[in-house]
């Protein structure tokens, strides 16, 4: 399986070209992509680096939903740039290095996965020009819900961010942590229901976070390259304000 991923990590992203235009905002290009491995919990993770040409300080480590980073990194990619090309380190993590995905995922996949996010918050923040302090999670669907409940356990998350995550993915966690979260959402989600990530945010605010909540004007589980555009320009925003990135 190890392998198997290995070879999906160093290949995927092979004949994309993340550095094209995909959104009207976006600035050129000025960041470059590598691989890179990181260890976490005594097991070697891999993943795509994005380094900024000119580091404001602040990172993100994005994290894949259920599918694998194989299937969501080619929609992250020229959005994963454009973070970068605006200064933040960017990490995007094969987090089923650490266990592989099961049809039915218990509570050590679960744990396994929040620490691999929370590691690469930790190797991020250790990069040339990046300040610890100042990293942030972001996740789709599975990954929202480990990107949200990772902050709320690491001091290596500053902010967290969830698109399509909510207590249908698992059960929240106890741990309570005054951290800024915003919780993205489609009006209808046949996967994760919009209902599910209100239980959600209703929870964390409990536990001690500041959360935001935005219901996204699309339905559905997966979205279309503006909704994409419109995910990512709300998801800087956020960051640019929680991080403390100065305006260009």
């Amino acid at each position: 399986m190890r392998a198997g991923i290995a070879i999906a990590v160093a290949g995927v992203l092979a004949c994309a070209d993340g550095t094209r235009a995909a959104c009207p905002d976006d600035v050129a290009v000025a960041a470059v992509r590598e691989i890179v491995e990181y260890e976490s919990g005594g097991v070697i993770v891999r993943g795509y680096l994005y380094r900024p040409a000119r580091p404001n300080g602040a990172g993100v480590v994005l994290l894949h939903g259920a599918g694998g980073l194989q299937y969501d990194a080619p929609i992250y990619d020229p959005h994963a740039f454009q973070l970068a090309s605006r200064g933040y380190q960017v990490l995007a993590p094969a987090y089923y290095d650490m266990r592989p995905a099961r049809s039915q995922r218990d509570w050590r996949d679960m744990q396994a996965w929040r620490l691999v996010a929370a590691d690469g918050a930790r190797f991020l923040g250790g990069q040339p020009g990046a300040e610890p302090s100042r990293i942030a999670l972001w996740g789709y669907s599975l990954g929202g819900f480990l990107a949200g409940e990772a902050t709320m356990e690491s001091d290596a998350v500053a902010a967290g961010v969830s698109l399509a995550g909510g207590t249908d993915v698992g059960r929240p966690g106890r741990t309570r942590r005054a951290v800024p979260l915003l919780l993205m959402h489609s009006r209808r989600d046949p996967v994760i229901s919009a209902g599910s990530t209100k239980r959600w945010a209703m929870n964390l605010e409990e536990r001690g976070a500041t959360v935001e909540t935005l219901e996204l004007d699309v339905e559905g589980h997966t979205f279309d390259p503006d909704a994409w555009c419109t995910i990512f320009a709300t998801t800087r925003s956020f960051l640019d304000r929680t991080l403390s990135v100065a305006a260009p």
